[in-house]
């Protein structure tokens, strides 16, 4: 019930403008509509040089109701409001692994820049005809014996959530798995759980990092200022 009232306070504090786009879902389409206005759509497109604007699109959610579905909600709103941000450019692209080299893992010999580009061109490998959309087809499974936050497959849209996890994830670790599983659908692979370094690890870390900042910038008044 707490985590209820707080993903409605969450939601009650973005622009009244954009507040009818935040959760309304599209039966026709299947998805959900952008968390942003028109002039907050329009300013970020202004904002890149070469990549278009990334919509995240909930195409199918599968097993949630109520306070799992209202956080799989905000975790959509909340991707697509930093990925589209120039502050994720500049990670993505700045980004260093451990050994301090100015590359991803299992980066299949791109750039951080090349990476950024396929990221935000949005052609996921079995969908290459929505450029510009983050397609999840996203299913709630539970398997409390079970390590893994979530699966997906090389031969399939489908996303795989554990609700042993998920159920206690907050929103900014929902973006990040959720962003983690999608990078797999952009063809990019990890060769263990251990490779955090590698392209779906970390960019589910940036964007997990970039979501917690920006809830916290919402939840204060100078922050909820900074937004409007």
């Amino acid at each position: 019930m707490k985590r209820c009232f707080f993903l409605l306070v969450v939601f009650s504090l973005f622009p009244k403008k954009s507040y009818s786009n935040q959760f309304v879902f599209n039966h026709q389409s299947k998805s959900i509509q952008s968390p942003l206005t028109e002039t907050e759509l329009s300013h970020l497109n202004a904002e890149f040089s070469g990549s278009g604007y990334l919509r995240v699109k909930g195409m199918s959610l599968e097993g949630f109701s109520g306070p799992g579905l209202l956080k799989v909600y905000a975790a959509f709103s909340f991707m697509e409001k930093v990925i589209n941000s120039n502050d994720f450019k500049k990670r993505v692209i700045d980004f260093k692994n451990k050994k301090g080299e100015r590359r991803f893992e299992s980066n299949k010999g791109l750039s951080n820049e090349e990476i950024y580009e396929i990221f935000m061109e949005g052609r996921e490998v079995l969908q290459m005809d929505t450029p510009g959309e983050a397609n999840l087809y996203l299913k709630l499974y539970d398997n409390p014996a079970s390590r893994v936050i979530g699966y997906t497959s090389s031969k399939t849209n489908l996303i795989n959530i554990n609700w042993k996890y998920f159920k206690n994830f907050e929103i900014h670790e929902v973006s990040a798995n959720l962003t983690h599983e999608w990078t797999h659908k952009l063809g990019f692979g990890h060769t263990s759980a251990r490779e955090h370094d590698s392209v779906p690890y970390a960019l589910g870390y940036i964007v997990r990092d970039m979501v917690y900042r920006a809830m916290n910038q919402l939840s204060s008044p100078k922050g909820r200022t900074h937004l409007n």
